[in-house]
């Protein structure tokens, strides 16, 4: 299992949960949990459960596989009344409200090809909100340069995302025969 660090952020943002105290919850010092949401270490399976159990989420939430987009777990998304108009009860999941505009999570189809600015793509990925633009100005990140104001799609997240991800070494270093 290789952990999504962004998804992991994510979600213990979204329950208002401080670094270390999911640490502590997973059985686990702060700074490895650290490098885990900023995709600079991955973690064994075990680890990968607990970190799963203290976030009340399955594991496929916090791992990454092939073709997968971030997905919200339904006990964690807080929900807000549906738009005007809408017959349907359910909610559409909000990751948050910012003055007067609702930001949707961006693997729902609501976030999928909604603008987010840097400071709010910042909430679901492992850079600031300085650090996002830098790398848009660098051309290192996708993102939307429309009037000269740098935006992210939900889309865009979802591939910064996957670029960010710790991946397995593809073949095991064979020792020499000696």
């Amino acid at each position: 299992m290789t952990p999504n660090g962004t998804a992991i952020r994510a979600l213990r943002e979204v329950q208002n949960m401080s670094l270390r105290r999911l640490a502590q919850l997973a059985q686990t010092s702060p700074s490895q949990l650290s490098r885990i949401e900023r995709g600079r270490a991955g973690a064994r399976d075990d680890l990968a459960v607990r970190i799963a159990e203290a976030l009340a989420v399955p594991v496929s939430d916090i791992t990454r596989a092939e073709g997968a987009t971030l997905t919200p777990s339904p006990q964690t998304v807080k929900h807000e009344r549906p738009a005007k108009g809408t017959k349907d009860k359910r909610q559409a999941p909000v990751l948050k409200k910012t003055g007067d505009r609702d930001v949707p999570y961006p693997g729902t189809p609501e976030g999928r090809f909604f603008h987010y600015t840097p400071e709010e793509a910042a909430d679901f990925l492992p850079w600031s909100a300085l650090q996002l633009r830098r790398k848009a100005y660098a051309r290192e990140v996708p993102f939307n340069d429309g009037g000269n104001r740098v935006t992210f799609t939900g889309q865009n997240i979802c591939e910064i995302s996957e670029m960010t991800a710790v991946r397995p070494l593809a073949d095991p270093v064979q020792q020499r025969a000696s």
